[in-house]
């Protein structure tokens, strides 16, 4: 059958072939008003619930600063400044467990055998009263810092020191319990701050499975810029041939006793509260005050010498050193006697010895 046959089979109530495919396609229904607002009901639920989900989670966010605000000053209420919670020994068995703030157990530096290298260490003040007669000794000493990184954490070396209290000489009269103050920037700018620059201290403890101390701020130490921590100690003068120990010699059947350093490679922790690795090199001041009857030397010369105090004890200030690290340090409390003599380009040598 042609496409132009007009037979009654081809033509079926008036309609052509053209009918008949259109009526072989497939149309679609539109869709009923009834489905358009279950749809509209299904977003509008969607979205109530992601808007109540961001609220309940403000909420908890909010809920939880408050209550870290609220343990933090339960905490260092009745403790003053300086935190006594880190008061005992330095190498007690207390700061191993954190948790009062988040970001401590995150971070926790101390746990690793390195410094975290946050700040560095520029220039030590160490004063060091030497006692002979029962082999102590107890010292202070003000490390000038400038700050690599933005941090809380002073974190440095302290092995077999017993802390006497942390405290940082003032920059403006009648300040004398602070721990850490912002000095000035490290192109030597003075840093103008209410209270004189007092960085407040969350708290601070030892921690010995590293020989560590640690010192951890309210706020952060800014990059760039110098501070300054002191560390006041007393320690027992050992005699295992380490750190600062004792050794004897017999003259004319009496026993004499010296007291000398050996820092080399990590044991000026056990003598002062250093950065204890080769890396952190940092020029040194040292004054020893002993009984007179003793003399004390360093590896620097005597730059001056205060004369015998209500006790009688003299003091010797030793020249600055050159930048180095702290196991180049060294001095001694002993009395020998010297020969000293000049080499031809000037330079003096001196030979120390008992007599």
């Amino acid at each position: 059958m042609g496409l132009n046959d007009s037979s009654p089979g081809a033509m079926r109530n008036g309609r052509g072939l053209s009918d008949q495919w259109a009526e072989s396609v497939v149309v679609r229904p539109r869709t009923t008003e009834r489905q358009i607002t279950v749809h509209k009901r299904l977003v509008v639920g969607f979205a109530l619930s992601i808007i109540t989900l961001i609220i309940v989670t403000a909420v908890a966010v909010a809920l939880s600063l408050r209550f870290d605000d609220c343990g933090g000053q339960d905490r260092s209420g009745g403790r003053g400044e300086t935190g006594s919670r880190g008061s005992g020994r330095f190498n007690g068995s207390r700061g191993e467990r954190m948790g009062e703030r988040g970001d401590e157990e995150v971070v926790q530096p101390w746990k690793n055998s390195r410094l975290p290298g946050s700040v560095r260490p520029r220039h030590y003040d160490l004063r060091l009263a030497v006692y002979m007669d029962n082999f102590t000794f107890s010292g202070e000493v003000s490390i000038e810092l400038e700050c690599v990184n933005a941090t809380r954490f002073i974190v440095l070396h302290a092995d077999r020191l017993e802390q006497k209290s942390l405290k940082q000489i003032p920059l403006i009269p009648d300040v004398d319990r602070v721990s850490v103050t912002a000095e000035s920037s490290a192109g030597g700018r003075s840093t103008n701050r209410p209270g004189g620059g007092v960085m407040r201290i969350h708290r601070h403890f030892p921690y010995p499975a590293n020989q560590m101390y640690v010192v951890v701020l309210h706020r952060e130490l800014k990059p760039m810029r110098v501070y300054r921590l002191n560390v006041s100690f007393d320690a027992a003068i050992e005699d295992e041939l380490l750190g600062f120990f004792r050794s004897s010699y017999t003259l004319q059947r009496e026993r004499r006793y010296l007291a000398v350093t050996q820092f080399s490679p990590i044991h000026a922790r056990k003598a002062f509260p250093c950065f204890d690795e080769p890396v952190y090199k940092a020029t040194f001041s040292l004054s020893l005050r002993h009984d007179p009857q003793y003399t004390s030397l360093s590896n620097m010369p005597v730059e001056s010498s205060s004369p015998a105090d209500e006790d009688g004890w003299v003091t010797n200030h030793f020249a600055r050193t050159p930048r180095m690290s702290t196991y180049y340090l060294a001095w001694a409390v002993c009395n020998f006697t010297y020969r000293e003599t000049q080499t031809s380009g000037g330079v003096t040598v001196s030979v120390q010895a008992f007599h």
